[in-house]
């Protein structure tokens, strides 16, 4: 077909996982989609030398790919994998049995025999609490089978045939085994950037960018901008930083070019997000094009795309054609065709998948007229939606882009169509939005996303107030306007992961505000997903326990509140790990706090309790007044109702902190108990 072109964009993304001061990243999403996707990716469009496509890279993801290669940073699930599996602690094996199923069971364990049966013997739905018992179960050998096999699986089917020894042994294997397979992912990391650089100067790819972490720009030039898709959306503050949004495409331009050797000239906004201030922020810094989704066009010129039986939009010759905003160009995605392979096709027979996907092509082509030239862009996730798909998408890709070449339907990248096609159509004005629902609902519609914004803006006054000009600090400070912090804040999406990006959000601020010799605020060390807060199990009745330091009797606690801080992952300093479980309850006159520590001698530190409600008050062990208190095996503290001046229904709210020599080293989230004087027993059995 003559009259269109298909510019498919494939966007990779992955955010910042390290912690500061730590090259030890706590999920391991960069190393295994660097095995299994990013090289795959190229290899099916070299594999047809007339197909042309764009790949997305953003600068968060380029920079840790440039750290694995480097070998400046690892992850714990590799390193979990690297050590001999009869040296592994017991926490380590449970660490192991919880962590090395995280695939897609059906399409990246089930094929696979052993795997499988390493996962049913685990069971698939178990409790925190039952990993002990269960790791009991497991032999030496077992678990390094699955140390392999969690790495073997995300190995991409492309590359597998110089290893295919292992899958056709299946079980059995040996430690000297994990060195071929770690060789094997270096061999791969080690040379993607290579292979990019060769196939951007064959022609065949274009190679684009997004802001540096990935924030959604828009709400980076004001919040405010996310009233016009939803007015009745109420933000209590108000973040208005355009400077930053010009920092944060900079700044991905400049980590682009040092990795590529050149400028890219377009670029994919962080989640489509667009508005209309950003235009001249981009043309300033030598962007000639940008992409996003059909629904902001159409509430752009204040039309509908409504399609047809066959997915055909009205209006085609408006979609299809890139327009002009000042100095920018700017396409917009194919909604519908992009989503079905995001979401849909996975479920279909590959080869009739892509058949579809290039039937609904040439019946948009058929819809626009022969005598002028169009672009039909489709941009979507290169990476996460291959899980989904039967070996990771192979056969898919395949089809679809053999045939492409066999309807004579021809692919270009967007920068080519731009230069070989006068661009005619001229837009007004940008409608502010992104590409879920033209709208910015997912990253400030919720309180938990209001809580963690007012977080970056308290922060951010902070730096500014304090005139701080420190590139390392504000490098870490842009880390938290990323987008995926807010994406997992609220309940529209969940993920076994979200508590960990909870806590290394929380825990980037932390050490900003430790780097600029200011205490972090309490909202620091309490979960911003609530669901996840250390504080839902509550006093039921009074407590008198001996002040001790010991367990004197099995109940002394038994009706005390407490918060698991294991449980919830809760603990927030790099040393994390030191307090296993708080209690609170209370007497006629007293309030009581007991803590446990595991792992450590409870001696060797000095503990002080902070508290923000009902009043502001410190106390420190050993320091304070009226405060009597026991170490031994366990810490036992008595607080006197008559320092809180409060009577019979009350909050309190605080932390413990942990420190050695004047040196904080761990420290609690913050905990919220409910004091009910009166009648404990009866207002707990009612509520």
């Amino acid at each position: 077909m003559s009259n269109i072109s298909v510019a498919i964009i494939w966007h990779f993304h992955q955010p910042i996982y390290t912690r500061p001061e730590d090259n030890v990243l706590p999920l391991p999403w960069v190393r295994l989609h660097a095995i299994k996707d990013y090289l795959d990716m190229l290899r099916h469009v070299q594999n047809f030398p007339d197909i042309h496509v764009t790949f997305n890279f953003t600068p968060s993801l380029l920079l840790q790919i440039k750290d694995y290669k480097d070998g400046r940073c690892t992850d714990r699930q590799f390193l979990l994998f690297k050590k001999r599996t009869e040296e592994l602690t017991v926490e380590e094996r449970i660490e192991v049995l919880r962590d090395f199923f995280l695939a897609n069971w059906e399409r990246m364990v089930e094929p696979y025999p052993r795997y499988f049966s390493l996962l049913l013997k685990r069971g698939k739905n178990i409790v925190e609490q039952e990993l002990p018992s269960i790791a009991q179960d497991f032999t030496v050998d077992e678990l390094r089978d699955l140390q392999i096999w969690a790495n073997l699986a995300w190995i991409d089917p492309v590359f597998r045939i110089d290893i295919e020894e292992f899958y056709k042994q299946g079980k059995n294997f040996r430690e000297q085994d994990k060195e071929k397979i770690i060789a094997f992912q270096k061999k791969i990391i080690d040379c993607i950037f290579d292979e990019y650089k060769k196939a951007l100067e064959a022609g065949q790819i274009e190679l684009t960018t997004s802001p540096l972490h990935h924030p959604i720009l828009p709400l980076l030039v004001n919040s405010n901008l996310a009233k016009p898709s939803n007015p009745n959306l109420s933000i209590p503050f108000e973040f208005s930083h355009p400077e930053d949004a010009t920092t944060q495409i900079a700044e991905g331009i400049k980590v682009f070019e040092e990795i590529f050797g050149q400028k890219p000239k377009g670029l994919w906004p962080s989640e489509g997000g667009v508005c209309q201030a950003l235009i001249p922020i981009l043309s300033s810094l030598g962007i000639e094009w940008i992409a996003t989704d059909e629904e902001i066009l159409a509430r752009s010129i204040k039309i509908s795309f409504r399609r047809d039986e066959n997915g055909v939009p009205n209006h085609p010759e408006l979609l299809y054609k890139p327009w002009r905003l000042d100095n920018v160009k700017v396409l917009f995605r194919d909604h519908i065709l992009s989503d079905l392979i995001a979401f849909v096709y996975y479920s279909w027979n590959q080869k009739e998948a892509a058949k579809d996907l290039v039937k609904r092509i040439k019946q948009i082509g058929n819809s626009l007229p022969s005598s002028d030239k169009f672009i039909i862009p489709i941009v979507l996730d290169g990476e996460n939606a291959w899980e989904y798909f039967e070996n990771d998408g192979n056969e898919f890709l395949n089809f679809f882009y053999e045939y492409l070449i066999k309807e004579h339907i021809p692919t270009t990248t967007i920068s080519k169509f731009l230069h070989e096609t006068e661009v005619k159509n001229t837009l007004s004005t940008l409608f502010p939005g992104s590409w879920i629902g033209a709208n910015f609902n997912i990253w400030i519609g919720q309180p938990q996303d209001h809580q963690a914004w007012q977080i970056v803006k308290n922060l951010r006054d902070k730096l500014i107030a304090k005139n701080i000009t420190d590139k390392e600090l504000w490098n870490r400070f842009y880390i938290l306007e990323g987008s995926d912090w807010f994406w997992w804040f609220g309940d529209e999406h969940f993920s076994l992961s979200t508590e960990i990006f909870d806590e290394l959000f929380r825990l980037n601020a932390t050490w900003i505000y430790k780097k600029i010799g200011e205490e972090a605020p309490p909202e620091l060390f309490s979960p911003i997903n609530k669901k996840t807060e250390a504080f839902s199990h509550q006093p039921i009745d009074e407590i008198t326990p001996v002040i001790d330091g010991r367990i004197t009797y099995f109940y002394e606690w038994y009706n005390a509140g407490y918060a698991d801080i294991k449980r919830i992952g809760g603990t927030m300093q790099r040393f994390a790990g030191l307090f296993s479980i708080i209690y609170c309850g209370f007497d006629k006159k007293n309030l009581y706090i007991r803590f446990d520590i595991v792992n450590h001698d409870i001696h060797t530190y000095q503990y002080s309790i902070n508290f923000y409600k009902p009043m502001n008050l410190k106390i420190e062990l050993g320091k304070s007044e009226n405060i009597i208190y026991k170490i031994d095996e366990i810490c036992e503290i008595a607080i006197p109702f008559s320092l809180f001046a409060v009577e019979h229904d009350w909050v309190v709210e605080f932390n413990i902190s942990a420190h050695d020599r004047g040196t904080e080293i761990d420290r609690t989230p913050l905990l919220r108990f409910h004091i009910h004087l009166k009648h404990a027993s009866l207002y707990n059995w009612t509520v």
